[in-house]
């Protein structure tokens, strides 16, 4: 029994002797939950205020205001919000907002740099830039880009490799073109016209 007494007692006298060291760490505590709630809160704010503003540019261009649009459109890339700043260039592209190239490749470039992008999200933007660049660009900087898709399990494989195949098609290296062609057409889950595959070997054939 006086053992026990004696136990407590150096537990009191000990608990006496830090009680600044636990409260210090009680309060600090409560700062970091609260400095992790703030943010959390903060980020849903403004995640909500850049979905307003994604609806706000689609009822603009509803209307027909295009250039206040673009300008909304172009204020979210700049957000660096890992959905609605792709779908911002998206939309940019789809309804024709920049005419300059240039420009829209630096918007690519910005979104491929948000870290908190999804892997598949990050390759289908890789193959919308790639696609984009394609008329103007040298074949290495596609190749950088496709390259990492085309050698992982990514959903869009396929489409780079048809992508890849279908530009040295254009191009007229048709070398090149077969090689990936080959690929699709040996692959029986594809999901794609061998059809056409086919029509565009038969005519490399005939070259």
């Amino acid at each position: 029994m006086s053992s026990e007494i004696s136990e407590k007692v150096k537990f009191i006298d000990l608990l006496k002797k830090n009680f600044k060291l636990l409260l210090s760490l009680l309060i600090l505590l409560f700062v970091i939950i609260g400095i992790l709630l703030w943010f959390d809160h903060s980020n849903k704010s403004k995640r909500e205020k850049i979905s307003e503003d994604f609806i706000q540019a689609k009822i603009l261009l509803e209307n027909q205001q295009n250039i206040k649009a673009h300008n909304v459109l172009k204020n979210i890339i700049e957000k660096k919000d890992n959905i609605y700043s792709p779908l911002s260039l998206f939309l940019i592209i789809e309804k024709n907002l920049e005419a300059d190239k240039a420009t829209i490749t630096n918007y690519f470039d910005e979104i491929l740099d948000i870290g908190s992008i999804e892997k598949e999200d990050l390759n289908l933007l890789r193959l919308k830039k790639a696609i984009f660049i394609s008329e103007n660009s040298k074949e290495e900087d596609m190749l950088e880009l496709l390259n990492p898709i085309i050698n992982s399990d990514s959903v869009w494989k396929i489409q780079s490799i048809k992508f890849l195949g279908d530009y040295y098609f254009s191009l007229k290296q048709f070398n090149k073109a077969k090689q990936y062609y080959l690929i699709l057409i040996s692959d029986n889950d594809i999901g794609l016209d061998k059809n056409e595959i086919k029509r565009k070997l038969n005519i490399i054939g005939d070259e």
